[in-house]
């Protein structure tokens, strides 16, 4: 009978080895993924207005086509429309060109004589090595008739400044704000 008691208490500590966890050990947790640290975004600062000059930082990756949107606002009204585009963003040289108006029956900036009822802008990046892009605006009119203008704008350490506007589709040169005779775009 002592054979029998210590067959069934051996069995009976073999089925409880089996049905509880071991003793004098802590059970491990179970692993979890750990969520890899998020990279912090530096934000892009707005706009801002410096020495009384319209300022687009140069962090911003879409620069040229903030400083496009500055300078011909969907409203209508390009930038400067008081006849002094100081304030814009603008290159020191390209505000003098401007202020000292080229285009004499027209707005030098939209190269235009009316108030335009929309506008789109796109851009496209300069070849490497060459900070900056080119802003592509349309300027509608109504009608079907637009203005396509080019607008080269450059990323300097102090921000996104326009440089210089010419027509779409044509020359470069022969149709830059500083030619001779800059000719509309229209």
């Amino acid at each position: 009978m002592r054979r029998r008691l210590l067959l069934v208490l051996a069995l009976a500590l073999m089925l409880g080895a089996c049905t509880m966890p071991m003793t004098g050990g802590t059970p491990s947790p179970t692993p979890t993924a750990t969520p890899a640290p998020s990279p912090t975004r530096t934000p892009i600062p707005s706009p801002t207005v410096v020495n009384g000059r319209i300022v687009v930082s140069n962090l911003d990756p879409d620069g040229a086509a903030v400083v496009a949107g500055i300078l011909y606002p969907p409203s209508g009204g390009v930038c400067g429309v008081n006849g002094t585009y100081d304030s814009c963003p603008l290159t020191d040289g390209l505000a003098q060109r401007l202020d000292a108006n080229p285009l004499k029956p027209a707005e030098p900036l939209c190269r235009c004589q009316n108030t335009y009822q929309s506008r789109t802008v796109t851009s496209t990046p300069l070849p490497e090595g060459n900070p900056g892009a080119i802003a592509h605006v349309v300027l509608d009119f109504g009608a079907g008739s637009t203005v396509k203008l080019d607008i080269t704008v450059l990323q300097t350490a102090g921000g996104w400044y326009a440089s210089d506007t010419s027509c779409t589709g044509q020359d470069p040169q022969a149709t830059s704000i500083y030619a001779t005779a800059p000719p509309p775009c229209g």
